[in-house]
């Protein structure tokens, strides 16, 4: 028996194009948005590219003073100027326990300063647990003004 060729394109392509409206069909985004207060700054003053550090604190709802659960970061310096105080580019990979589960991410910060901490920054959302299993997308990271060091995190996330 011999099969016309377009046909077998077409019933592949069909079946592939379903695949992905299923995909699509259960897929949801979300949007997590939280305010971090960091209680904790391993890195010492003599911090020199290739060391480590630690940072976290709690976490808060975006009004700020609804605890939601705590996050911490394992940073590596990748570059460490000459200036005082020194400026630290580090990578960092996080992750951020909220009662729904946890949300993993990764990203580059610049600190002017360890003790201001960094600046305004995208991370990558690279995964999660419970809610947020499976979770891939994007975070916006703001400083926060004022005397403690804060931040405003909103998580765009999609889920399978």
């Amino acid at each position: 028996m011999q099969v016309n060729p377009w046909l077998v394109l077409a019933l592949v392509g069909g079946l592939v194009g379903a695949d992905q409206v299923r995909a699509e069909e259960t897929a949801r985004e979300a949007t997590v948005e939280v305010v971090a207060k960091r209680s904790l700054m391993s890195a010492t003053s003599t911090l020199a590219v290739g060391g480590g550090f630690v940072a976290g604190g709690e976490l808060f709802a975006a009004d700020g003073t609804t605890r939601v659960g705590d996050g911490y970061s394992h940073c590596g310096a990748l570059t460490v100027s000459v200036a005082v105080p020194p400026e630290v580019t580090a990578q960092c990979a996080s992750v951020y326990r909220l009662k729904e589960g946890e949300i993993y991410f990764s990203g580059i910060r610049t600190y002017k300063s360890i003790a201001a901490g960094f600046g305004d920054t995208t991370v990558g959302v690279t995964g999660g647990t419970g809610a947020y299993a499976n979770a891939r997308g994007e975070g916006k990271v703001t400083r926060l003004g004022g005397q403690e060091v804060g931040y405003k995190i909103v998580f765009t996330v999609t889920t399978d």
